[in-house]
């Protein structure tokens, strides 16, 4: 008798907050295009391994800003773990964005980081997006 394995995909959402301006996203965005965002384990302990993000080229709204990502392994033409999308709507009148990631595990998987903590994975990659984003606000503030 043989055993049929399903192979899932695991779905990932996560939301979080940060203290920048659209501008600041359009910024941060802009710097990441040509340059893949290395991140190590300990950026994504839930993930288990070093990553590179990538980032397509977003559209906008008045308040709003999207964009597709790509997580992928931190080796040379290494393969997508991850692929979503990145939305970031500005509060109207405040200082304050909101940050949303929806997506998939790239590849189906049965068991591993991705299968079983795929929640935890968005929401620590939401934190170092939020993060890198309000990093330039701080040092402007410090001059």
């Amino acid at each position: 008798m043989q055993l049929e394995r399903t192979l899932t995909v695991a779905r990932m959402e996560a939301e979080a907050s940060a203290t920048a301006g659209l501008d600041d996203v359009w910024r941060w965005l802009i710097r990441c295009q040509a340059n893949p965002v290395r991140l190590d384990v300990g950026d994504l302990p839930a993930l288990g391994q070093g990553t590179r993000l990538r980032l397509a080229l977003p559209m906008n709204a008045p308040r709003a800003v999207i964009c597709t990502l790509w997580l992928l392994e931190d080796v040379d033409a290494g393969g997508c773990l991850v692929a979503g999308q990145l939305r970031v709507v500005a509060h109207p009148t405040g200082s304050e964005i909101r940050l949303s990631f929806t997506g998939r595990t790239a590849m189906a998987v049965t068991s591993g980081p991705l299968h079983n903590e795929a929640h935890d994975v968005a929401r620590q990659l939401l934190g170092v997006i939020a993060q890198s984003i309000e990093r330039p606000n701080l040092e402007r503030a410090a001059v």
